[in-house]
């Protein structure tokens, strides 16, 4: 090679040796640094440049290193695995409705008594030519723990022909009644939004079919003033969701949701709680007698004598729960039921394998639920 072409070798690593020396200023090296040249090949994009199998290799390399596998079999392994068989429990638990109440269903859907919707099932009342509509006494109800809400079907169709709406909520699909998973305050709101709109079309169409106005008189005029007014209840799991809503209820700060609907008419939560099958762990009970409000609860806690989930283990945890409701509160006892026969559901027969977890029944299942539906009936019909 030419002495000349080694000389500017030389020069130019000298400049790029001096940028690292501690010896020579930074500003000095970088100024004896030769300008940068360009050609018109390295005018192309950086991706042109990604070298695609290196980058594979680096990420092979990193998931298998050592510390990737201690984070994922030390760490994160046994958070995975409770949670999938967490939820394993869940979708294994699920009951769906036998195949009686099923045919009784959609019986009811024909018959125009029942509404579909995918956030619930309405049971409507029979048209009647004597009832006053104002206010319109309803309930709002959440299943319990895995059960279908079609599984209430036979028990909401019996409350429903005393003349009280039942909307049976969908907790689809874990069907988990809590606050977080469709069993809040907002989502009671948006419920008595959508079903009170529909119970205010059926009762107006009924009294118009018979001429008459929301205070029972023939000739009358129907004007958009109708009050849906819900009580809020629920089986087992469901019940305890409900004494949580109950205790937002009566926090001094708290306005029980009310919903103007596009008629003029009004949906709004009451102040009555029904409790099926519920209050026995009374760690999982709000004081609702300690807080303060304007607004006094009624509640109805309906158990049943061969509970064996729903049951006081001694009278002591019995007085403790009752302490802790409100003193316009009604404890009563369902003689012979058990705990699924609140509900028709797959595992209520005999003979299913789950059927003693639950208790034995001395009476039929139907006899439970028309004894729920009448004692249920009657609290929210007197106040």
């Amino acid at each position: 090679p030419s002495s000349s072409l080694g000389e500017s070798i030389d020069d130019g690593l000298n400049s790029y040796i001096d940028v690292f020396s501690p010896h020579t200023p930074h500003s000095s090296a970088l100024s004896s640094l030769p300008p940068p040249t360009y050609s018109s090949t390295q005018h192309h994009s950086l991706l042109s440049n990604f070298d695609l199998p290196y980058f594979r290799r680096l990420i092979t390399l990193s998931i298998i290193s050592p510390i990737t596998m201690d984070l994922l079999f030390h760490h994160f392994a046994p958070i995975f695995i409770q949670v999938f068989s967490r939820l394993k429990v869940v979708l294994m638990s699920h009951k769906g409705p036998d195949a009686s109440t099923k045919a009784a269903l959609l019986e009811r859907v024909r018959a125009g008594r029942v509404v579909r919707r995918h956030a619930y099932d309405l049971y409507l009342p029979p048209k009647t030519t004597d009832a006053k509509l104002d206010p319109i006494t309803s309930l709002l109800f959440f299943p319990g723990f895995g059960i279908h809400h079609s599984a209430y079907a036979d028990v909401a169709s019996q409350i429903s022909d005393y003349g009280i709406p039942v909307t049976v909520v969908s907790l689809e699909p874990l069907r988990l009644a809590h606050l977080k998973l469709g069993g809040g305050m907002d989502d009671v709101r948006s419920l008595i939004k959508s079903a009170g709109k529909e119970v205010v079309e059926y009762c107006k169409n009924n009294m118009q079919e018979n001429n008459l106005d929301i205070e029972g008189n023939s000739g009358g005029n129907i004007k958009g003033n109708i009050i849906v007014e819900w009580a809020i209840g629920g089986h087992s799991m469901g019940g305890y969701n409900t004494l949580q809503l109950a205790e937002e209820l009566v926090q001094p700060d708290c306005e029980p949701p009310l919903v103007l609907l596009d008629d003029g008419s009004t949906s709004r939560v009451g102040s009555q709680i029904v409790v099926w099958a519920a209050g026995n762990i009374v760690e999982s009970v709000p004081n609702l007698r300690k807080a303060e409000s304007s607004l006094p609860l009624r509640v109805l806690i309906l158990l049943a004598s061969n509970d064996s989930i729903a049951k006081f283990s001694s009278r002591q945890q019995k007085r403790d729960f009752l302490s802790k409701l409100p003193k316009k509160s009604r404890l009563d006892t369902i003689k012979g039921g058990n705990h699924s026969g609140f509900a028709s559901y797959d595992t209520t027969r005999e003979k299913s394998s789950t059927f003693l977890i639950n208790g034995l029944r001395d009476i039929p299942l139907k006899s439970q639920q028309e004894e729920a539906a009448r004692r249920t009936a009657n609290f929210l019909l007197t106040k």
